[in-house]
Parts: structure tokens; C-alpha cells; sequence
């Protein structure tokens, strides 16, 4: 209906040229970790369900997957080695994955990408989005098996949409149905991560069997004491030197460091230092109670999450190494020191702030300045504050609060 008035198909350019060289085509998979999933049995079933869309005549250029999860951002996919792909076993080949097929589409070397579902590409909306505009941006289609063939844009569109979203909320669904797991589990006193110094892991008895849908599950595992009582001895020792005499982290490793008979190091471990003991002496499982969520696994290991926020055992739930109540005396004398660290300036300044005081200068000299506050007169040092200075001039504005 649509059709010029005369017939215009000798004119040349009535028709776009045919390439003369075979599209490009590359398949997309990934599974969940192979903890979760078998690999060779899903990735293989995607690469079917991605062949329904090839021509006739038409091959896979390429393929790439990854065997992790699809709620990772974009700058942490792709991570593992060829070496741990090949002990996979998958029959599918590799050339690569999320992240080797966008630098392929960056070279200019793909027309077409093929996967089995949009939550293949990613669970979460966002990295999805990117993949599909970085891959469209350069002239590259992205293809769903699952998607049907023909039809308005719109309607493709809308169904590629409303599958993101679909995906990104079953993310959420599978986040909160994994935690309130978690959140039981230590609740009921199990054991989560790698025995800390001082304990083994040993499986209870005494729990009820876990299985899972291939069967047979992981033991659930209680925490025991060391053979070696000089583990939990060197625990004791730690937080006494913290605790009694306010030692710092380095002091404590030095002293642990120089007696190694007394304070044996673990199986494969580092000689003590700093950043050990500072992480021995946060750590609330010497108290005898299981503790989950102290840190933000699954966006940053380091950033600790509030002690609010932690989940604790209904109980003890294995012997004890530190009383409960030294523990909290030595993460308040932990909080001294490090207070003590900050230049003792701005610690005067917060205290100050805190109790509504206001600092104001009477008048100065080349080395000293004459304060008045809480209607006390202070004399202090120019430039930087001792600690011992700070802490005597923060005693004195609370006094004067």
C-alpha cells in the first residue's frame, strides 16, 4: 500500500545491498555457580534453545559464558581462569565470557548476539540494560530464543522489559528467601564461614539431616576448640593486653610475634601482625555465640556492617574463649584508642561541639593561644595537640558541661 506510483526498481539503490559476507553470530550463556546448578547439562541446554534462532547454514562465530552469578555488576563478571572453566567439563566451547563479548562488539567483530533469556545476560535490570545498549550502540543485535520472532518493536520491547523486571525481582526474592535461611541458621547456632583462630569446625550430630533437591546437602557444623589449647590460651592473651593494658594492635602482635612457642600461628598463615589481631579482637564468636551479617558480603567484604544490624544466636552455641563482658569492654577501649589516633584538635573541637561549648580565642603569642570555654580559660600550644593534651583539655570542658 505503500508502493511508489510507477515502478522504480530499475533505479539503482531501490534495494539495500546484500552482504556478500556470513553474519556473525555469538552465543551467550551463563548458569549460577556450580554449586547451584550443573554447568554441562544447563549450559548446553541454553546453546540448543539459542541454535532455534541460526538460519539455515548459519554457525555460532563464538561462544561465551560464565558459570556465576547473574547479580554481579559488570566490573565483576568474567573472573574466573581458563584453567577452572576447562575442569568444568562443559561441552559447550569458550571463547570467552560477559566481558570478553563485549570488548569482541567494541572491535567490531559481531553483527548478532543469541541467548536463551534476557536473566541469562543478567538477574539485575541495570547491567542488563548496559549490555543490550553497548551492544546496540555498535550495531549489534541481542537476540532472546525466548522472545518472539516478528511483529511491532513495541511489543518485543514491552516483553524484554517486563522479563528484566521479572528477573531482577526474583533476585530480591531469592536475596531475602537466602537470608531468613542464614538468619535461622544462626539463630540455631550453626556455624557460618571458616573456623576463626582458636576453633575447628565439627559437624553436629545432633542436627537434623539437610538435603536438597540433588539429594544429599552440607552437614550443618558447630564450632569446638582447637586441639591445641594454646590457640584459645593466645585468644585470652590478645584481649587482655587490649582489655588491661590498652595495648595497640602492632604492640600485640609484637609481643605474640616474639614468643611463637607460646602463640603458635595457624596452618599456612602469615607471621602475626597488625591487621590480625585488630580483626581477632572484633571478632564476637570468641564469646561463644554465633554471629552472621557483620559484613557486607556481597558488595564489599571489607565495609562492616553496624553491630545493630548483626544476628545473633539464640544462645551460646560453643564454648566460650572471652566472656561476653570483656568482649565489650575491650571494643570500648578499642573505640579509646582509636579515638586517641585522630589529631587531638579535632577531637577537642568534636567534644566541644557535642556538649554545645563554644571555643573562643582571647588572645595569642607566637606559641600559644589563651581560650575561654564553659567559662574556664585555657591555655594551649599552637599547632598540633598531643593526645595526652587533648584528653586533659576534653576532661576539663566536660567538667566545665
Amino acid at each position: 500500500m505503500f508502493d511508489p506510483p510507477i515502478d522504480l526498481s530499475d533505479l539503482p539503490g531501490y534495494q539495500a545491498a546484500a552482504s556478500t559476507r556470513p553474519a556473525r553470530v555469538a552465543f551467550l550463556g551463563r548458569c549460577s555457580t556450580k554449586d547451584n546448578q550443573d554447568p554441562r547439562s544447563s549450559l548446553a541446554g541454553q546453546l540448543a534453545e539459542a541454535s532455534t534462532l541460526l538460519a539455515p547454514g548459519e554457525t555460532f562465530t563464538a561462544c561465551f559464558w560464565d558459570v556465576e552469578s547473574g547479580m554481579l555488576g559488570l566490573d565483576e563478571r568474567s573472573q574466573g581462569s581458563a584453567d577452572d572453566y576447562a575442569r568444568l567439563g562443559v561441552a559447550v566451547p569458550r571463547d570467552g565470557g560477559l566481558r570478553e563479548l563485549l570488548e569482541w562488539a567494541e572491535r567490531g567483530e559481531l553483527d548478532r548476539v543469541v541467548c536463551e533469556r534476557i536473566s541469562r545476560v543478567a538477574r539485575d535490570m541495570l547491567p542488563s540494560l548496559q549490555v543490550e545498549y553497548h551492544l546496540a550502540s555498535r550495531g549489534v543485535r541481542l537476540e532472546c530464543a525466548n522472545e518472539p520472532r516478528g511483529g511491532m518493536t513495541t511489543g518485543q520491547l514491552e516483553l524484554r522489559r517486563t522479563a528484566q523486571v521479572r528477573a531482577e525481582i526474583y533476585r530480591h526474592e531469592l536475596l531475602e528467601q537466602s537470608m531468613r535461611g542464614q538468619r535461622q541458621h544462626t539463630a540455631d547456632g550453626y556455624r557460618h564461614g571458616p573456623a576463626c583462630y582458636g576453633y575447628v569446625a565439627v559437624v553436629d550430630p545432633d542436627a537434623p539431616p539437610a538435603a536438597n533437591r540433588f539429594g544429599g546437602g552440607r552437614p550443618k557444623m558447630r564450632l569446638a576448640l582447637h586441639p591445641d589449647a594454646r590457640r584459645a590460651d593466645t585468644v585470652r592473651e590478645v584481649f587482655r593486653l587490649r582489655r588491661v593494658e590498652r595495648l595497640s594492635d602492632g604492640e600485640i602482635a609484637g609481643v605474640l610475634a616474639a614468643n611463637l612457642d607460646r602463640h603458635p600461628l595457624a596452618e599456612g598463615q602469615v607471621p602475626w601482625a597488625a591487621r590480625r589481631v585488630r580483626k581477632m579482637l572484633f571478632q564476637p564468636k570468641y564469646t561463644g555465640f554465633q554471629v552472621f551479617n557483620r559484613c557486607a558480603a556481597r558488595t564489599n567484604r571489607s565495609r562492616m556492617n553496624p553491630i545493630a544490624e548483626w544476628i545473633w544466636s539464640r544462645q551460646q552455641a560453643h564454648p566460650v574463649v572471652v566472656p561476653l563482658e570483656h568482649w565489650h569492654q575491650t571494643q570500648l577501649v578499642t573505640a579509646q584508642l582509636r579515638q586517641r589516633q585522630a589529631p587531638g584538635w579535632d577531637r577537642v573541637r568534636e567534644a566541644a561541639a557535642q556538649r554545645g561549648i563554644e571555643l573562643t580565642t582571647v588572645r595569642q603569642s607566637d606559641t600559644h593561644i589563651l581560650y575561654e570555654a564553659a567559662g574556664r580559660r585555657l591555655v594551649l600550644p599552637r599547632g598540633d595537640l598531643p593526645a595526652a593534651v587533648a584528653d586533659e583539655v576534653i576532661a576539663a570542658l566536660e567538667a566545665g558541661a
